[in-house]
């Protein structure tokens, strides 16, 4: 498991609150942290996707 450190900030209320029922957690701790690695998987992915594309993998369009 990743080193843990203390942080504080100031968040949006709202969008902590819609993360924990998105995520099904009980903690604002745990809210934000899925949601943090949530983004670096989005990250990953994308990366993935163009480097597909820039070696000429067609990837169709799901989402239409």
């Amino acid at each position: 498991m990743a080193e843990m450190v203390k942080k504080t900030m100031e968040m949006n209320q709202e969008y902590i609150d819609r993360l924990r029922v998105i995520f099904g957690v009980r903690t604002e701790k745990e809210a934000v942290n899925k949601a943090l690695e949530m983004a670096l998987v989005d990250d990953e992915i994308i990366k993935a996707h163009r480097r597909m594309r820039e070696a000429g993998t067609v990837i169709e369009s799901v989402f239409e």
